[in-house]
């Protein structure tokens, strides 16, 4: 946003939006004039965030959503929708890292959940709203560790071989996927991915040749979007 009467008077959803860069992104937005939705998987501290926000004069209210769960996901989007006809910015921020493999409630790999089937279907059923908006924006933080993601198709939420990074770096890779599906599919929406630590950075240009090819594999994307929409329908 280059100025805050770009976004004075907009709507916008930050999921994560608690902590670290999910909290400054609803402060600084608050700030510009944004009605900001508060995204949040505990109900109290996103409260409290939302107090924060109203408090300096900013205006924000709590949409609870536990990234990890589609129950949760598709109650929030049904409320959201409902308060909120048309949504300008959806922030796709909550994301995760586990030292373990562990279950989300629907039985998939909590990072894969969290990270990417998890704002693949939020993005999904928020469409209608976003196509309201003149000017439609989907922002989906990722992270240069997609570089190290390796996709394997029978094996995409690592039952073999799970590693911490490797998890990470494979949720990320398939959200930048999905950017690239959803960019094609919705052109009236402007959507991208952001690597937070170096948001200047050709991460694209920059990824290894045996990253770079999945990246600008039209065929992949196509696949991973068969996948998670089957995923998340199924739940």
């Amino acid at each position: 946003m280059s100025s805050s009467r770009e976004i004075t008077g907009k709507t916008v959803l930050v999921t994560g939006a608690t902590s670290g860069i999910g909290l400054e992104a609803a402060r600084a937005l608050a700030r510009m004039g944004a009605l900001v939705l508060v995204g949040a998987r505990d109900p109290a501290r996103g409260q409290a965030v939302v107090d924060e926000i109203r408090v300096r004069g900013g205006r924000a209210e709590l949409l609870p959503v536990d990234m990890a769960s589609f129950v949760s996901i598709r109650a929030a989007a049904g409320r959201l929708l409902s308060a909120h006809p048309v949504l300008d910015v959806l922030v796709n921020n909550a994301g995760m890292a586990s030292r373990r493999r562990t279950l989300s409630p629907d039985g998939h790999e909590l990072t894969w959940a969290t990270n990417f089937l998890g704002p693949f279907l939020l993005t999904r059923l928020l469409l209608p709203a976003l196509r309201k908006a003149p000017a439609a924006r989907v922002v989906n933080v990722s992270s240069v560790g997609h570089k190290s993601g390796r996709l394997e198709w029978d094996n995409l939420e690592l039952e073999r071989g799970f590693a911490t990074f490797r998890a990470y770096g494979n949720s990320k890779l398939a959200l930048n996927l999905f950017t690239r599906a959803l960019a094609r599919r919705e052109p009236g929406i402007s959507i991208n991915a952001v690597h937070p630590g170096g948001i200047a950075t050709n991460i694209w240009r920059s990824a290894p040749a045996a990253a770079r090819w999945i990246l600008e594999d039209d065929a992949a994307a196509a696949r991973l979007w068969d996948i998670a929409e089957k995923a998340t329908s199924s739940s």
